[in-house]
């Protein structure tokens, strides 16, 4: 189905929202590990990742950093870790969000164990017996996915659940409602989010022409996704950090509504050259609306 075609398919929509939610369904049951895990950390947090690991691992940093005051945590992916961190510290554990790069993956838990880490870790069950063997020598949590995205997203939510409950008496009001949130469960609000932002999409999607994507920090990992879907949709897409963007290019921007300082300012150099993809939630909720409706554009609907 093409893409321009599954933005207006009402039937594709219903089909793609009872699958997300069998799909959150498996990221609740994921999620008490990640609680668990985390209420038995003493010092540095490592968050790690590889591939589009990244947006779990930013969600958990973004929360911490949010909600915590006490805790420390790092981000990187897995090798920046454990290549340049891990060696030169004393005590730490170290949480991994895999999505793909099996090899990479395994040579970090190698030295993640060598130096006496405590960690926990996620990866795709692999079709190899012998790889999902070796996986679970190393204690990884397998779970299945039908693509990187899908992945990506199951993790997010697995995470975004977890600290959700562990959080929910912080930041007064705020902390209940992301709880509240958590327990209504995402996958009902993708019909309204396709909804919002048909419009940018189509327009993406019927021009066919070369986009570069931008966004904060924040929504950096959540917007890879989108890249990763476009790419998939045939759609040529490429990041490209705020600070480096052209305003002779077409951009479309992924940001915040608490962010419209930057849109204007962005926008105003180049209006007719400019999309815009704003999003007018929590931050730390927002990164899961992205990898929403790029699980959406990936999504095999059947006609």
């Amino acid at each position: 189905m093409q893409l321009l075609q599954k933005l207006r398919d009402s039937s594709c929509l219903s089909q793609a929202e009872r699958s997300l939610r069998r799909v959150e369904e498996r990221a609740r049951e994921l999620s008490p590990l990640i609680e668990g895990f985390l209420s038995q950390v003493s010092g540095d947090l490592y968050t790690t990742y590889t591939g589009l690991g990244y947006l779990p691992a930013s969600i958990l940093y973004w929360y911490l950093h949010t909600v915590s005051s006490s805790s420390r945590c790092i981000i990187g992916e897995v090798e920046e870790i454990t290549l340049h961190l891990l060696p030169y510290r004393e005590i730490g554990s170290v949480i991994v969000f895999s999505t793909e790069e099996y090899s990479k993956l395994i040579s970090a838990l190698q030295a993640i164990r060598v130096l006496n880490y405590n960690y926990l870790a996620f990866a795709p069950t692999p079709l190899d017996n012998r790889l999902y063997t070796l996986l679970k020598h190393y204690s990884v949590n397998t779970y299945s996915a039908d693509n990187p995205v899908e992945a990506s997203l199951l993790l997010g939510l697995s995470v975004f659940h977890a600290l959700a409950r562990k959080y929910r008496s912080s930041l007064q009001s705020r902390g209940l409602r992301l709880a509240k949130h958590s327990e209504e469960g995402f996958a009902p609000i993708l019909s309204s989010l396709v909804e919002n932002y048909r419009g940018v999409l189509e327009e993406i999607a019927d021009s066919k022409e070369l986009v570069f994507i931008s966004s904060s920090r924040l929504l950096e990992s959540s917007v890879f996704t989108l890249i990763y879907s476009l790419r998939k949709s045939n759609l040529p897409a490429y990041y490209i950090p705020l600070e480096l963007t052209e305003t002779t290019k077409k951009t479309l921007l992924v940001l915040l509504s608490v962010e419209d300082r930057i849109r204007r300012e962005y926008k105003s150099k180049a209006p007719s050259l400019t999309h815009e993809l704003i999003l007018n939630t929590d931050p730390l909720e927002a990164g899961l609306y992205v990898a929403m409706l790029s699980y959406y554009l990936l999504y095999p609907c059947k006609e």
